[in-house]
């Protein structure tokens, strides 16, 4: 199979949501709107003082978003809950953070960095939070329900990053927020789904898991743990097999049948690193661009072999690509996207033959 798909500019893409600057004004009326009350933290914190950020994508049926602010509180109230009917599960996970508490009734969980927290907002909370920066994830109950015990809301879990399952919705979660430019809504409702199973297990009985992953998604999840380090890594020129499985904590030869229905591991690779070339090249909008500084940029050390790959991928060369931008022509299209959709498709393909 070839790796790389070239679908059409007008396939179903995640909605971009950006505000890097928000002000204490918009932050609360904001939070009204969307999950409860937004207060300062104190009676003498300055709103002039405050500034929160948000940058993410919304797709068919929820968001993916980095959140960070200074300190304040939240209060999601039993009222709240009763006036919107919001049926969602939140999984954030923060990236850095002090005296921040999540309250629950008569119980308090202090928040700490790599904490993986799931909370049911149909539960009542409170959340003070000192500054902070994490990352958050809607699940709509209907992507959870299949895999739940009956009906019924859950309290708050906080899941320290010590592996296993938690760390495979860290790893999927990092995948969503640094490739959604280039996951279509079919990748991203895959992956999603993947996630949902996962934290399924966590809130059906906490640490034990009680609902079993199909072979299928086990495989998917090392894969999306996989591809999340290579698109992390695609810079090191000395990036290979070796230092991938060691950071899966699999073998090569694991490895190399997850990489399989993608053309193998060097394929999918060049894959990334192609990818994020053409990416450089358009923004670049100028054929002044060195192609050394792309080369080495993607993991080519010169280049002649960078030039040779991109011609191999593409089949135009990564001049022409600056030149036809400085003529006014798009080459958007040439942007590949359903990478997991792709992979999923071809592992099914494998099993069946």
């Amino acid at each position: 199979m070839s790796v790389e798909s070239n679908n059409s500019m007008n396939e179903p893409r995640p909605e971009v949501i950006y505000r890097p600057s928000i002000n204490w004004d918009e932050w609360r009326e904001g939070v009204a709107e969307a999950t409860g009350e937004a207060c300062l933290a104190s009676n003498i914190a300055s709103p002039d003082a405050f500034g929160a950020g948000v940058r993410g994508f919304r797709y068919k049926s929820g968001f993916v978003a980095t959140i960070n602010a200074t300190p304040h509180r939240i209060i999601r109230s039993s009222q709240r809950i009763a006036r919107d009917g919001m049926d969602a599960v939140f999984v954030q996970f923060y990236d850095h953070t002090h005296n921040c508490v999540t309250h629950m009734g008569q119980e308090s969980v202090e928040l700490q960095p790599g904490h993986l927290i799931v909370q049911d907002m149909a539960e009542p909370f409170v959340v003070d939070h000192s500054s902070y920066k994490l990352m958050t994830l809607a699940l709509p109950r209907t992507a959870l329900a299949p895999f739940l015990h009956g009906d019924r809301t859950y309290p708050t879990l906080c899941l320290p990053a010590t592996g296993g399952s938690t760390n495979a919705v860290i790893n999927m979660m990092q995948l969503l927020r640094g490739q959604l430019g280039y996951l279509s809504d079919e990748d991203v409702t895959a992956i999603v789904e993947c996630i949902a199973k996962l934290i399924a297990n966590q809130m059906n009985n906490g640490p034990r898991i009680s609902f079993a992953l199909d072979e299928n998604n086990q495989i998917a999840a090392q894969f999306l743990q996989a591809a999340e380090y290579i698109s992390r890594s695609y810079t090191n020129p000395r990036l290979n097999s070796t230092e991938v499985a060691h950071h899966l904590n699999v073998s090569r030869t694991t490895l190399y049948r997850l990489f399989e229905p993608m053309g193998g591991f060097m394929a999918f690779l060049r894959y990334i690193r192609m990818k994020h070339a053409m990416r450089k090249l358009l923004r670049s909008g100028s054929d002044t661009v060195k192609i050394q500084q792309i080369a080495e940029s993607c993991g080519f050390s010169h280049a002649s072999s960078f030039t040779r790959s991109f011609k191999e991928h593409y089949g135009v060369s990564p001049r022409d690509i600056l030149m036809d931008i400085a003529a006014g022509q798009d080459h958007k299209t040439r942007i590949s996207s359903g990478i997991f959709s792709n992979w999923l498709t071809s592992l099914k393909e494998s099993k069946l033959n």
